[in-house]
């Protein structure tokens, strides 16, 4: 009995260390040889894309180091292990707006989004004011046609009656006061239209102003980004931002080449440098240093 119970221990201990080669010797083989599985994980519809297209760019990416290589790596499985995902956080916020910080751009965006508010709330009371204006202008001067009719009537028939007279000295007391009013109405609305004009003008000037730091802002960095824009954790791809279609392909193509087990590499046109241009049609092509980091990790037929 003690020597069968010998036997099972051996024949289970055997068998432990068979499963533990077998799983050392899966998992040290290089994603070049054995090929890399992967299914789409988490996908979030904030960046309007829809989960097909996105699975087309993921395709695109693959197809750079494949082509170099010769071979499939990279196979689609829906229920792979390994996931590719897109998330949505604050990382292009703050990313943005650090830069706009840095480059003064924040500063007078600021000054600029005051002004363009305060000129549209001047506007609507401008505008409501001089609407109640005109609205009663015109009640002025159909009570007045009417008044003047009236007493071109009257006159006509050698008076009006003692009656009609006072209520016609009422209206006239009225129409008075109120063309008075309207008139220090007008001339009110006159400084409001200068003061309007001068707060359009100081916007327009901010605004032109802006657009200038704006365009020099846009050719500093929206043509270039660091990849903190995606991470390969060893079991995932995780994208947390991209600016348009080629900016993704290109994140996503970098962090396939790190699955491969690429590090970065020293050459700034490379697909492998960790800042690259996001001008997918030349930085997709890959470098030197790229086809040799590939070759160390990969061997190129």
């Amino acid at each position: 009995m003690k020597l069968l119970k010998n036997i099972l221990v051996s024949l289970f201990l055997i068998g432990s260390f068979g499963y533990l080669g077998y799983f050392f010797y899966q998992y040290s083989i290089n994603p070049c040889d054995k090929g890399l599985k992967y299914s789409i994980g988490v996908f979030d519809n904030q960046f309007n894309v829809s989960k097909e297209d996105f699975k087309k760019y993921v395709s695109q990416s693959e197809v750079v180091w494949e082509k170099a290589l010769g071979r499939d790596i990279f196979v689609y499985e829906p229920e792979a292990d390994f996931k590719i995902n897109l998330i949505y956080d604050q990382r292009q916020l703050e990313t943005v707006q650090k830069q706009k910080t840095e480059f003064g751009l924040s500063a007078i965006e600021d000054v600029f989004k005051k002004l363009d508010v305060d000129f549209g709330v001047f506007k609507d009371k401008y505008d409501e004011r001089v609407y109640l204006y005109e609205k009663d202008l015109n009640l002025f001067e159909n009570r007045k046609e009417s008044y003047e009719n009236e007493i071109t009537f009257w006159n006509s028939k050698g008076g009006a009656p003692k009656e009609k007279f006072e209520t016609l000295e009422k209206e006239r007391l009225y129409l008075n006061t109120e063309a008075t009013r309207l008139n220090k109405e007008s001339s009110s609305i006159n400084i409001l239209t200068s003061e309007l004009n001068k707060l359009l003008k100081e916007r327009n000037i901010k605004a032109t102003e802006y657009n200038k730091v704006a365009e020099s802002y846009n050719q500093k960095y929206n043509y270039s980004i660091e990849f903190n824009q995606a991470e390969y954790t060893g079991k995932e791809i995780n994208i947390y931002q991209f600016n348009n279609k080629k900016d993704l392909i290109l994140a996503l193509t970098h962090e396939f080449g790190h699955a491969l087990g690429m590090d970065h590499v020293e050459n700034a046109k490379s697909i492998m440098y960790y800042i690259t241009d996001t001008d997918t049609e030349t930085s997709l092509v890959l470098s030197a240093e790229d086809l040799a980091e590939l070759n160390r990790v990969c061997k190129i037929k």
